[in-house]
Formats: structure tokens, sequence, C-alpha cells
């Protein structure tokens, strides 16, 4: 996984990051979709989720070890 980083302005706007932009097609005039699902925000390029929830845990394909998560945010951190 990896992780895109912008800046919001002023006005509370930011740029979506160009490889997720041609991953998910957004086009200039396109429009997006905020979900928030927990602490989570999920943008959607293509309709209305009715249930967030469900959707993610449709898509989650990950096999992810919970102790060398932390490990490797501890090592960040410090």
């Amino acid at each position: 996984m990896e992780i895109e980083e912008t800046k919001v302005t002023q006005k509370f706007q930011t740029t979506i990051p160009k490889r997720i932009r041609k991953r998910l097609g957004v086009k200039s005039g396109g429009e997006v979709f905020w979900h928030i699902v927990k602490e989570f925000v999920v943008v959607d390029t293509h309709k209305k989720v009715n249930n967030p929830v469900e959707f993610l845990t449709s898509q989650i394909k990950m096999n992810l070890d919970a102790v060398k998560l932390v490990h490797e945010a501890r090592s960040e951190m410090a």
C-alpha cells in the first residue's frame, strides 16, 4: 500500500494525486463522492455507495500482520 500526501488550501481544496486520478479515471469537471467510514475517508468516482462498510469489506483482500505494522509504525516515529 502506498500513501499519497497533498496539502489543503485556505479554501479547503486539495489536488487528487496524478497516480490516483489515472487509476480511478478522474477527469477535469468530473465528480467524486466522499464517504466517512469510522475514521477513514473513502473517495468514490462512479456512484454513491449505499452501504460503505459492506462495500469496503467486500474489497479488502489484504493479509495484514498487526504486530509487523506496529513495529513499522514505531520505527518510523523514532
